[in-house]
């Protein structure tokens, strides 16, 4: 072979050798991960957020070959955790938690935040918490018929929430809307707090979570009326769900998902995405995150981010009109 034809040909290797180096996506070609990733948790340790992402975490840092660390930074409803994230590198080594606050509420309640909804790549949903209508034992309601009744003629109704701007409380003042009902909101500083009020009488209804719920099923002082899910748990066998009880189509969960800084590589989202349902699927997986109490839900980055514009919007729309504000 001729030196012009080995050159020409050699030419034509490197041509080609360097053209599948582009087509080839940008993690591949930086070698992401190369290091451990950060997943900022607005909550304190040992909660059922913090437990989340500890539990996916694990499997995903697995996949990826790189530890996730567990970065727990609570206060403010979640703000001071999501002003971090947004705040971080868009190099694909921070992640973070959000929930209802930072997804969809946080943006009603307070008058001004740090960062807005462009500041986050919305990356992935993880799951919901399912919420449970809850009465005092005492309560004349086994239905959700007679709670409607009930809480109609009664004067001065009021319902316990673990704080202003909760989940439990947005859920309730859309059931409150959804029925026509006119209730006074008591907020507590945490779920544990208001559970002992409603065990005691002090307030005689609220909703709470599964995995507060399952453990009263067979407390004669607590009485469950309805599950805000889409079908009975299997938990909870004798609880119906809000459809069942006649309220259709109630949405109300305590939800969350994964967001990323603004500008991090598409490529690297679908690849977290990908990862972390991939995790969801698994059935030890499943089965931990369901014994927290949440079920996992999973959505495309487009898809996710969509939903929670709906939902943003909705909850906007009864924060408003209830006048709920913090700060």
């Amino acid at each position: 072979m001729t030196p012009s034809i080995t050159s020409g040909l050699r030419r034509r290797q490197l041509l080609a050798a360097a053209g599948a180096t582009l087509a080839l996506p940008a993690f591949a070609q930086s070698g992401y991960p190369n290091k451990q990733l950060r997943w900022i948790v607005p909550y304190t340790a040992g909660g059922a957020t913090d437990l989340v992402a500890r539990t996916i975490g694990e499997v995903l840092g697995n996949a990826l070959g790189q530890r996730v660390m567990v970065d727990n930074r609570p206060g403010a409803g979640g703000t001071v955790g999501a002003q971090m994230l947004a705040a971080a590198p868009a190099d694909g080594y921070t992640l973070g938690t959000a929930d209802n606050g930072t997804l969809f509420n946080n943006w009603h309640l307070f008058p001004k935040l740090p960062y807005t909804p462009e500041s986050f790549q919305y990356v992935a949903m993880t799951g919901r918490f399912p919420l449970v209508l809850a009465v005092n034992g005492q309560v004349p309601a086994k239905t959700m018929t007679e709670w409607q009744q009930w809480a109609r003629r009664s004067k001065d109704v009021s319902y316990g929430t673990p704080g202003v701007g909760s989940p439990h409380h947005i859920a309730m003042a859309l059931l409150e809307d959804r029925l026509g009902l006119h209730m006074q909101h008591v907020p507590y500083k945490g779920d544990a707090a208001a559970v002992v009020d409603l065990i005691g009488g002090q307030i005689p209804t609220m909703m709470m979570g599964v995995a507060t719920a399952r453990q009263y099923l067979k407390d004669e002082r607590v009485r469950f009326i309805g599950i805000t899910w889409d079908a009975r748990l299997s938990s909870m066998p004798g609880v119906p769900t809000f459809d069942e009880a006649g309220v259709r189509n109630f949405e109300a969960y305590a939800e969350q998902g994964i967001l990323m800084p603004a500008g991090t590589p598409r490529d690297i989202v679908l690849r977290i995405n990908k990862e972390v349902e991939k995790a969801l699927a698994t059935p030890a997986v499943r089965e931990k995150l369901e014994g927290l109490g949440m079920y996992p839900v999973t959505k495309s980055p487009e898809d996710f981010r969509a939903y929670v514009a709906r939902q943003a919007a909705t909850a906007g729309e009864v924060i408003k009109r209830k006048g709920i504000t913090i700060g």
